[in-house]
């Protein structure tokens, strides 16, 4: 066996250690399930006290097995797994399903005894599912392999599940069944204590037999592993996610039920996009992607034709289409030529194509032909909703029929009013047609499909090194660290900036009104005036700021008023910030918050004081690339008014996508700052740069992680 999890997946022969005669018992389930399903390897039931179980000769302990053996699955009591798996290290066994609970999820002794028994495993080279988890499934022809408790039996399949609940494990199971969705592999990962999802990952990436992937995470172990795995399955395989804990209640559920804590919602969503994995945010919606591309090849465009004989379901499918970016065309005059030559005087010909309720089994193989063989199409949307004269099952194998032709566009098909019981949707997800119970349900699975044929596609982009001034950096943040400071002061804010060569306002500091007349004139007016305080962050909320300062009297009666609003506020002062008064450009906010899992996640948004309101700001991770910050700021709502809206000109994108990747170098550069916020920068118009007018920085303790 060549890789480290080959004994789990491709055992020739497995020990039941805790094998039962108890029906009730899990170790008599698995027993019986491993023999009813199939295993096409050797079984030895492990059982202190009895002789066999299930016929079968049973040992009482694995050194007591004459063979070798490639798989232990433990099902006996947390205290002796230990001793249990001294036994597996002994007689050499390298893979290990540990089923039973009783380890960190309950907390206390329970860590401490998984503590030491992944520092067993590791020691001895067992890779190890568990513990607390419900088994693992392999459905090769050549293994047969079922070691759960499920009281499902799998279908064969090419897609690829895993599950951190065991409980959602048994339901998956149950409603793949139902819906005709095998599986190639199938692990409920319980604690994940040594092999981890990253491992599963990265192993059916490289598996023949698996050809797209399915997780259900609620939390992450190493994200920025995560990352590097994932960009390199996803351009072969796609990775499909249903990742729990977006809400604080959620997270909480999730630390309690799994004891480790959710990630940060928004570093997921960064995660994902950046690597290519489809996020749903729901059971169905998971199963509803693996259907479609389980069975049907990715569409190259965003046309779709719809066939219908009901026009509300039509229009329920086309808006959901468009409001995610996709495209209903009109056909082309040829197409809907022949379709009024096949279909009756009253169907619609243009796109969507309503057959209206005269819409029979020979129409719909007529109007899908035509519609697929439009240049204009990519793929297809079938709906039908049967009325009491329309043979149900006749129309499904009129689609096959047409799909069997079209193999290199994509169609998907609603059945609206049937059942996943109904002949018609039975025929056609067995025979390889997705087939879904509404309208906005398929138009989802096709939306995600394109977008992953976008995403393999679209530039990686480069990461650009900058020239720039690490030194000077490292002083600052050194003299913080002295005088037991984690917020740098604004003009060491600026001073860092300039160092990583940002565009800044012109400024400088000044002691007293007098200094304050001098840099005013050097720096000409208009000018901006803020106070210095180590007491305030946000010195708009206690009246610290006065703009478009027009000349020297302007500014001393303005400095004194700043002054006695700070003073009463009980507020020391230790300098004023003069800076030039920038009059135009559209306020961005850039910034970066060092998440403790994910690493430094790099922020961008429209700017200015209503920026935590709006929320309309988007994430990533670094290492950004030039392409990945430039789809980053086209991704929030307020994208267009960068791109020049009512007669105003663009605004320089460039700029900032420079100054995302800049962020993304000095945070990389120093690990150690927490948190940065550069709002806001004004952004001019196009070639014509930018300025950062505020910003704000605080630092840690914080190491680079492994």
């Amino acid at each position: 066996m060549r890789h480290r999890l080959d004994p789990v997946f491709n055992p020739r022969s497995i020990a039941v250690i805790g094998a039962s005669r108890n029906p009730k018992k899990l170790g008599a389930q698995i027993t019986h399930k491993l023999i009813t399903y199939g295993f096409q390897g050797t079984l030895y039931p492990v059982n202190r006290k009895a002789k066999n179980v299930h016929s079968i000769r049973a040992y009482p302990s694995v050194l007591e097995i004459p063979d070798d053996v490639d798989l232990a699955i433990v099902v006996v009591p947390s205290e002796h797994v230990m001793s249990t798996m001294e036994e597996c290290a002994e007689k050499g066994i390298r893979g290990a399903v540990v089923i039973t609970a009783g380890f960190k999820e309950i907390g206390g002794e329970g860590t401490n005894r998984e503590e030491e028994l992944l520092r067993f495993v590791r020691k001895h080279e067992i890779a190890t599912i568990g513990p607390n988890c419900m088994g693992i499934i392999n459905t090769s022809p050549g293994v047969m392999m079922d070691s759960t408790f499920a009281p499902t039996y799998p279908l064969h399949g090419r897609t690829a599940f895993m599950s951190q609940s065991g409980a959602l494990g048994v339901a998956v199971l149950d409603h793949a069944r139902k819906i005709n969705i095998g599986f190639s592999k199938f692990v409920s990962m319980g604690n994940k204590m040594d092999i981890s999802g990253n491992d599963l990952l990265e192993y059916w990436g490289r598996d023949p037999e698996t050809d797209v992937i399915l997780m259900y995470i609620e939390s992450f172990g190493n994200p920025r592993n995560f990352v590097r795995i994932a960009r390199e399955v996803t351009p072969r395989k796609p990775v499909i996610a249903l990742k729990s804990g977006r809400t604080e209640a959620g997270k909480r559920a999730a630390a309690s039920h799994t004891g480790s804590l959710a990630g940060l919602d928004e570093a997921t969503d960064a995660l994902f996009e950046q690597c290519g994995v489809l996020r749903v945010g729901s059971i169905e919606e998971l199963f509803d992607l693996a259907t479609a591309f389980s069975m049907q090849p990715t569409p190259k465009g965003r046309q779709v034709g719809i066939v219908t004989n009901a026009g509300g379901p039509a229009i329920m499918a086309t808006d959901a289409l468009v409001s995610v970016g996709l495209d209903v065309p009109t056909l082309g005059r040829k197409t809907q030529e022949k379709l009024r030559a096949a279909l009756m005087d009253e169907a619609t010909t243009t796109n969507p194509v309503d057959m209206t309720a005269h819409g029979d089994p020979k129409g719909y193989e007529a109007a899908l032909r035509a519609v697929l063989n439009d240049s204009r199409v990519d793929s297809a949307l079938v709906i039908f909703v049967p009325p009491a004269m329309v043979d149900e099952l006749a129309v499904a194998n009129s689609i096959l029929k047409v799909a069997k032709r079209h193999k290199k566009k994509t169609i998907l098909s609603c059945f609206l009013g049937s059942t996943e019981e109904s002949p018609g949707f039975i025929a056609l997800t067995t025979n390889g047609v997705p087939a879904y119970l509404f309208p906005e349900s398929a138009a989802k699975a096709l939306t995600s499909m394109y977008a992953y044929g976008q995403y393999l596609q679209r530039d990686k982009g480069t990461v650009k090194e900058f020239k720039v001034d690490r030194k000077s950096v490292a002083r600052i943040f050194d003299e913080c660290k002295q005088d037991d400071r984690c917020r740098l002061n604004e003009v060491e804010v600026l001073q860092v900036l300039e160092a990583y060569g940002f565009s800044l306002a012109k400024y400088g500091v000044a002691k007293d009104l007098e200094e304050a007349k001098k840099l005013a004139a050097e720096i000409e007016y208009p000018v901006a005036l803020k106070a210095m305080s180590p007491q305030i962050v946000h010195k708009s909320d206690f009246g610290g700021i006065a703009l478009d300062i027009e000349d020297e009297r302007d500014l001393a009666r303005r400095l004194k008023k700043i002054t006695r609003r700070i003073k009463r506020s009980g507020f020391s002062i230790s300098g004023y910030l003069i800076q030039e008064f920038i009059t135009d450009g559209k306020e961005v906010i850039l910034g970066m918050k060092n998440d403790p899992k994910f690493g430094p996640l790099i922020m961008f948004g429209l700017g200015g004081i209503y920026v935590e309101i709006l929320k309309d700001v988007a994430f990533r991770l670094t290492p950004l690339t030039d392409a990945e910050a430039d789809r980053m700021i086209k991704s929030i709502r307020g994208y267009p008014l960068l791109t020049g809206v009512r007669g105003e000109k663009a605004s320089d994108v460039n700029i900032i996508v420079d100054h995302l990747q800049r962020i993304s170098q000095l945070v990389n550069d120093f690990y150690r700052i927490e948190e940065l916020d550069i709002n806001p920068m004004m952004v001019f118009g196009k070639k014509k740069g930018a300025k950062i007018v505020d910003a704000r920085m605080t630092i840690g303790e914080r190491v680079r992680p492994k």
